[in-house]
């Protein structure tokens, strides 16, 4: 198991990204302290994953990110009933569409603080929960961006102003923990089958074939999770670009689709776009290639 005896923390695990990284978490063997803004939510993410007969400890905490006195008290319950965080991941978002000039100030207002003061207030309630004594082990905080950054698209100012204020939070804190044995990390997906996106259509069977599923995503943060991910830190990870990368990977010769090393040189040839994209995540690819043998 990759995480076996791993505490980890998730906001925004009532459902969708949150609920689908709980599972897969704990059938890598991690404890988990899940938030959530409706018990009923978190209640049902508890039962799935006691329904599948995983040894996880799974302790629920209903909370909004936004409020920092209430997360604080529940990170330091999930420290009483777990002890030191391994892993916190800052996974709370919200939006709504609307022309710039047409967007109602209090949405606005509340997208920036679901979406940056939820990330600042669940790593300053983390902070000192974390498990930050072992360099071969450190602490991980990963935050669940956006595609919103770098495309910026239209009638989502503000949700696209709040994945470009975490994208610079994350290298302000990486740069400031740095000698701390903390590793700031970031997932950036394309559309996923949230409510986020498709409202309360979420999980019919009838998105788009371009349109994630949550669980499409769970193997990028059991590798920021994982042993392989110890010495990861600052990096964007984009899941168009590594979800191109995985088809010329299953397209290349066998004998370049051992490790990175060997295929690298091939992703170069092939596609030297996609190559300087990715060429800094080969422990990631690494990674996936090793859970496809």
């Amino acid at each position: 198991m990759l995480l076996k005896g791993k505490n980890v923390i998730i906001t925004g695990a009532g459902r969708g990204i949150g609920r689908a990284i709980a599972i897969a978490c704990a059938e890598e063997g991690a404890n988990l302290g899940l938030v959530s803004r409706t018990m009923e939510e978190i209640n049902q993410t508890k039962e799935i994953i006691q329904s599948k007969g995983f040894p996880s400890k799974v302790v629920i905490k209903v909370a909004d990110v936004t409020n920092y006195d209430v997360l604080s008290k529940v990170f330091k319950e999930f420290y009483e009933e777990l002890g030191p965080f391994n892993g916190v991941i800052a996974n709370a978002g919200y939006s709504r569409m609307w022309a710039t000039h047409e967007f109602i100030n209090e949405k606005f207002s509340e997208i920036l603080d679901t979406n940056v003061l939820g990330v600042f207030y669940t790593f300053k309630a983390a902070y000192g929960l974390m498990k930050k004594d072992d360099k071969k082990d450190k602490a991980r905080f990963i935050i669940t961006g956006s595609e919103a950054y770098p495309n910026a698209p239209p009638r989502l100012t503000a949700y696209v102003a709040s994945k470009y204020a975490v994208v610079g939070m994350q290298k302000a804190m990486a740069s400031e923990y740095k000698r701390e044995n903390i590793n700031f990390n970031m997932i950036l997906p394309t559309q996923v089958d949230t409510r986020l996106l498709r409202g309360k259509k979420a999980g019919d069977g009838n998105k788009a074939d371009h349109v994630l599923d949550p669980s499409d995503l769970n193997e990028y943060y059991l590798f920021l999770l994982s042993d392989y991910a110890n010495r990861v830190d600052d990096i964007l990870i984009f899941t168009f670009d590594i979800k191109e990368t995985k088809k010329l990977l299953l397209d290349a010769p066998d004998d370049k689709k051992e490790s990175w090393d060997n295929f690298q040189d091939y992703l170069k040839k092939e596609s030297p776009e996609l190559y300087e994209k990715v060429k800094n995540l080969g422990k990631l690819i690494n990674f996936i290639i090793s859970r496809e043998k």
